[in-house]
């Protein structure tokens, strides 16, 4: 029992000192060092073999002894790869990586068009809070800082994807924002419950919101993007809902995968930029429960078949077939940019009404069901909202 409570009180310091030290210190961190997915245990693998495969995931494999000549066409659905991937000579007719990179490097929905009238998310900050950042060609020049307190040396692949998507050069939603970025470790308090650790988070909102203090006003953080998801049953909940009531008096919008749904294109080469490219619903609905889509009120997101920052080098990047909730954050966090940028009077529950208001219906469909998704973003029409609106 002395045991216990020893290691209980260990854990509360521990709770203290963390959070002691993050209101302290301001120093800004170096990036971790790149990974090494050459070690990826499917490399081992016989690929293309199972038809019922959920996901093909050859990143930095070398697949220059297979013959993929009679792959069939809807193996790319499921396919995962990098820069780093060896394809071997014998390739499909179908596949073209080139073409895949081409279309996938892009926000879409038109926001390219946004970018070229000088919409870019210029003078607004965005903070991450998420797992270690490596440097890369798509953000380093919208690093304005970097903290880490995981421990670790080497990035995972969610920094670098979350990063470009909100402020990527070539792959992001808004370019030109500021970046502010947080690594840290999400753990579990319990997980054979299923109780999630929400502690560490709720001190992170509040190190960035001690930061935000010291920041002159030109740089304050409007959006703070997290892909991950809290509920009431997480240790800590308290102290995040706190958190997030402090970020509601500094006008900063805290966005977490309970903010965001997903609806995407069905395949790497469906037009982003098309409307009716987007008919995928979460991969993780079944056909017989696609009809949840009518009862969700989120704002839904493109997340899917996505080319992105990879965590295994500056100039390097990753194809992936299914983004999830964790891609729709940062998206959704990048859109918040290019409305502040438009209106810089905007506040967090404005963006979200208007967003909502401005959102389309689209159709999404799978095997031989479909439904309405209510609330697809539509960038184009939120920002001539907000012109609108702001020259009234």
């Amino acid at each position: 029992m002395k045991k216990l409570l020893f290691i209980a009180v260990l854990c509360l310091l521990g709770v203290q000192v963390f959070a002691q030290e993050k209101t302290k210190d301001f120093t800004p961190d170096k990036l971790a060092n790149f990974a090494d997915f050459s070690k990826n245990p499917l490399c081992k693998q016989q690929f293309f073999t199972n038809p019922n495969t959920k996901e093909e995931d050859v990143r930095s494999c070398d697949l220059s002894a297979y013959d993929l000549t009679n792959l069939p066409p809807q193996t790319l659905n499921k396919l995962t790869f990098d820069d780093k991937t060896i394809w071997p000579a014998k390739m499909p007719k179908w596949l073209n990586i080139k073409k895949i990179y081409q279309t996938g490097k892009t926000p879409g929905l038109n926001i390219k068009k946004l970018h070229k009238k000088g919409i870019t998310g210029k003078g607004v900050s965005i903070a991450i809070i998420d797992q270690t950042l490596s440097p890369h060609q798509e953000y380093n020049e919208n690093i304005a800082f970097y903290k880490d307190f995981t421990g670790s040396d080497y990035a995972f692949l969610h920094g670098p994807a979350v990063a470009s998507i909100a402020v990527g050069q070539d792959v992001g939603v808004a370019p030109e924002a500021k970046l502010y970025y947080v690594a840290i470790n999400f753990k579990d308090y319990n997980k054979e419950k299923g109780i999630f650790n929400a502690t560490t988070a709720a001190q992170t909102i509040n190190y960035l919101l001690d930061l935000n203090k010291t920041l002159p006003e030109k740089d304050k953080i409007f959006v703070i993007s997290i892909s991950r998801g809290f509920n009431e049953t997480d240790y800590g909940r308290k102290e995040f809902l706190n958190a997030l009531e402090k970020a509601k008096e500094q006008n900063i919008l805290v966005l977490t995968t309970d903010d965001v749904f997903t609806v995407s294109r069905p395949c790497y080469y469906a037009n982003p930029d098309k409307i009716s490219s987007y008919t995928k619903p979460a991969p993780w609905f079944e056909e017989r429960n696609i009809s949840r889509y009518l009862n969700i009120n989120d704002i839904c997101v493109p997340t899917d078949y996505r080319i992105i920052a990879s965590p295994t080098g500056e100039n390097d990047y990753v194809a992936y077939s299914d983004g999830g909730l964790s891609w729709a954050v940062p998206y959704l966090a990048g859109i918040a940019a290019l409305a502040k940028q438009v209106n810089p009077d905007l506040t967090p529950q404005e963006f979200m009404y208007i967003a909502h208001k401005t959102a389309q219906n689209v159709e999404v469909k799978k095997g031989n069901s479909s439904a309405k998704a209510k609330y697809f973003i539509n960038p184009q029409a939120l920002i001539k909202e907000l012109q609108k609106t702001k020259n009234k």
